[in-house]
């Protein structure tokens, strides 16, 4: 009778033990599917943010050209300038010269 009522009872506990781990594994599937939709949820994130940077790089590069070709234009507008102001003092002194010789 004892060994009929211990097997009973480790069949009990055999029981019991399958059933908590059966319970556990159900528990760490869950967290790996947890986990694996957060991982999914933070690819993406990262896809949007390299994408971001991405566009942002390009209108980096097209304002840099845009400021280069500004540049340009200004320090050809201030030659330009200089130019015109040489040719005038040049026409300046031209004709005071020719004024005075006229009138030596």
């Amino acid at each position: 009778m004892l060994a009929v009522a211990c097997r009973m009872e480790c069949s009990d506990v055999c029981w019991w033990q399958v059933h908590e781990l059966e319970r556990a594994k159900r528990a760490l599937e869950n967290q790996v599917e947890a986990q694996k939709t957060q991982i999914e949820e933070l690819e993406d994130e990262l896809q949007v943010t390299e994408d971001a940077k991405l566009r942002l790089e390009v209108n980096m590069q097209a304002l840099k050209a845009q400021i280069e070709r500004d540049l340009q234009n200004k320090e050809e507008q201030g030659e330009e300038g200089k130019r015109a102001l040489v040719r005038q003092v040049l026409h300046h002194i031209g004709t005071h010269l020719c004024c005075q010789v006229l009138t030596v």
